[in-house]
C-alpha cells in the first residue's frame, strides 16, 4: 500500500453536485438523515459566504464495498454526505424545494404560504439558466429592481462557492472508519447504529450491505420500521454466545461465527414478527412503539428448541413489558438485564421477575390506563386488552386485526368539551380502535346517540361500559373510570389465559 497522506484543495458547489453519485458512498456510511428544515440554513450560510466545514474524501487501492457493490478506484465520500445531498436535492427542487425572497434576503422551504405570496423564487429555478432568464425578465420594473437582480445573482453565485476539501490517500479501510467515527462523535451527529455499522463494515466487508441492510429493508417493507440495526445486533450478540449471557462485539467475531449467528437471528426475527401478527393481530409497528420490545422475543426464539417455545407466554411478557413501561427509561440497561434473563434455565420466569422484581405482581389496575395518547406503552397494553375481547370496529363490526391503519376514535368528541377541558378528551379511556374510514362517518355526534345504535357485543369488545347513563358528556369522568376498570379486567384475563402460574408468581 502506498504511503498515506492528506491533500487539501477546494471544489465548487456546481462541480460537487455534478460529480456526486451513490457510488461514492462506502458501506459504513449512514443514509440521508438531515431534516429538510436544515436545507435553507445551509443555503443561507453559503449565500453569506460563511464556512460550511470541509468535505472529506478517501482514495484507496483496496476493493471496497459501496452502496452499489464492490468497487475500486473510487473517491469515497467519508464526511459531508448530508451537505452534498442537500445541495444536489436543492438543485433538483423536487424532494427539497427551497425558495428565496430577494427583498427579505430570506430562504425557506416552499409551502402553501410562499406559493401564494409574490417574490418567492425557487432555488432550483434561479440555478437553472433557462428558468432564471424568465425570472429576470419578469422582475417588476421599480426602484427595487437593481437590488433584487443583485441578490438573485448572488444566489446563482452559490454554485461557484469553493467548498474546502480534504483528500485522504493511502489510508486503510480501518483507518477510514476510525476517522469517520471520530469526526461524527465529536460533532455528536453519529448514533449508536451508525457506529456499530461502521465497526462491522471495517472488519467484515460486505456483511452490512448484503446481510444487515437487506434484512432491515425486509423489516421495513413488513411495517416493522422501528426494529433497527442496533436491535438486531444486540440480539445477534446474544445468539453468537449461544445465549450464555456474556456478549462479544460482532466485529470481534470470526466471519463464519458472525454469519451463523446472523442467520439464526434473522430467522428468529421473522418468527418474532409473525408472533406479533398472530398473537396481537398487528401487521406493523404503529402501536408497537419500540423495537426494544422485540429483542428479548428474538433472543428467546433464536435459542429455544421448537418443543421448548411457549410462544403465548413470550408474547404475554411483551404485553406486560408494555404495561409496565419496561423500555421507557434507561432502555439499554433494561435490555441488558432482559438478555441476561434470556440465558436463564427458565427465561420467561426471569423476564417476568425483571418487570416487577419487588411485588412480583403483574396484575393491571385501572390507573394503568389513566394516561393519555402520549402514553404509547399503555396504548399498546390497552389494544392487547381489547384484542383479547375480540376487538371489533364500532361502526362496521369488523374485527380490528391484520389492518394497515388502525385509527384512534374519541368516544366523547373533543368538540363536546370546553376549550379548557379539550385535552381531557385525549385520555386513553376515551379512545376506541376503528378502521381508517369509520371516523369520518361519525364526526362530532353525541355518544349518547351513536352508541345506542351499536351492538352490545361490539361495545363489550372495546371494554366500553354498557351503562347508558354514563354516555353523557357531563358524566365523562365516571365513564372513563368505569372503562379503565373494564380494560384492567380484560388485560388480567388475557394474562390468566397466557401465562402459567409458575411464571406469574401469584401475579394474577
Amino acid at each position: 500500500m502506498s504511503e498515506s497522506r492528506l491533500r487539501v484543495s477546494t471544489i465548487k458547489v456546481r462541480d460537487l453536485i455534478k460529480d456526486f453519485n451513490e457510488n461514492q458512498l462506502p458501506e459504513f456510511q449512514r443514509g440521508y438523515v438531515w431534516r429538510k428544515g436544515k436545507s435553507p440554513k445551509l443555503i443561507d450560510s453559503i449565500y453569506k459566504k460563511f464556512p460550511i466545514s470541509s468535505l472529506l474524501f478517501w482514495s484507496t487501492e483496496e476493493e471496497i464495498h459501496g452502496k452499489n457493490g464492490l468497487r475500486s478506484g473510487v473517491k469515497w465520500l467519508i464526511d459531508g454526505q448530508q451537505r452534498v445531498r442537500t445541495l444536489a436535492e436543492c438543485l433538483k427542487g423536487e424532494k427539497i424545494n427551497v425558495v428565496f425572497h430577494p427583498d427579505r434576503e430570506e430562504f425557506r422551504l416552499a409551502n402553501a404560504a410562499t406559493a401564494h405570496e409574490s417574490n418567492w423564487y425557487r432555488i432550483a429555478d434561479i440555478w437553472n439558466d433557462n428558468s432564471y432568464f424568465q425570472i429576470f425578465n419578469k422582475l417588476p420594473n421599480d426602484s427595487k429592481k437593481p437590488t433584487r437582480q443583485a441578490r438573485l445573482e448572488r444566489v446563482r453565485a452559490i454554485l461557484d462557492y469553493d467548498v474546502p476539501l480534504v483528500h485522504m490517500e493511502g489510508h486503510s479501510l480501518k483507518e477510514a472508519v476510525e476517522v469517520f467515527t471520530r469526526i461524527n462523535r465529536q460533532g455528536v451527529r453519529l448514533g449508536t447504529a451508525e457506529i456499530e455499522r461502521a465497526r462491522l463494515a471495517a472488519t467484515h466487508a460486505g456483511f452490512v450491505m448484503k446481510k444487515a441492510d437487506s434484512f432491515l429493508d425486509y423489516c421495513s417493507q413488513k411495517g416493522f420500521k422501528r426494529l433497527t440495526v442496533v436491535h438486531l445486533f444486540q440480539a445477534c450478540e446474544f445468539v453468537a454466545c449461544n445465549g450464555q449471557g456474556h456478549r462479544s462485539r460482532l466485529d470481534q467475531l470470526e466471519r463464519r461465527e458472525l454469519e451463523q449467528a446472523w442467520d439464526k437471528t434473522e430467522k428468529a426475527a421473522r418468527e418474532a414478527i409473525n408472533l406479533v401478527r398472530s398473537e396481537f393481530g398487528l401487521i406493523n409497528m404503529d402501536l408497537l412503539w419500540s423495537g426494544s420490545l422485540l429483542v428479548p422475543v428474538i433472543a428467546f426464539c433464536a435459542t429455544r428448541s421448537p418443543c421448548d417455545k411457549d410462544t403465548s407466554s413470550i408474547t404475554a411478557w411483551l404485553a406486560c413489558a408494555a404495561l409496565w413501561h419496561r423500555y421507557s427509561r434507561s432502555a439499554n440497561t433494561a435490555l441488558e438485564q432482559d438478555l441476561k434473563a434470556c440465558s436463564k434455565e427458565d427465561p420467561l420466569d426471569a423476564l417476568l421477575v425483571n418487570i416487577k422484581p419487588h411485588s412480583g405482581s403483574l396484575k393491571a389496575c385501572p390507573d394503568d390506563f389513566g394516561g393519555d395518547l402520549a402514553d404509547k406503552s399503555a396504548l399498546l397494553a390497552m389494544f392487547i386488552a381489547c384484542h383479547h375481547k375480540g376487538c371489533q370496529d364500532l361502526f362496521s363490526g369488523a374485527k380490528i386485526v391484520q389492518q394497515d391503519n388502525i385509527e384512534r376514535h374519541h368516544i366523547f368528541p373533543r368538540s363536546k368539551f370546553s376549550e379548557d377541558r379539550r385535552r381531557a378528551a385525549d385520555r386513553l379511556a376515551n379512545i376506541a380502535f376503528i378502521s381508517g374510514t369509520a371516523n369520518k362517518s361519525v364526526g362530532d355526534d353525541d355518544p349518547g346517540r351513536y352508541l345506542l345504535e351499536i351492538d352490545k357485543r361490539i361495545l363489550e369488545s372495546q371494554c366500553i361500559p354498557a351503562d347508558r347513563r354514563l354516555w353523557r358528556i357531563e358524566r365523562a369522568e365516571e365513564f372513563w373510570q368505569a372503562r379503565r376498570k373494564l380494560l384492567a379486567e380484560a388485560f388480567n384475563d388475557y394474562l390468566r389465559n397466557s401465562l402459567p402460574q409458575r411464571q406469574v408468581r401469584d401475579a394474577v
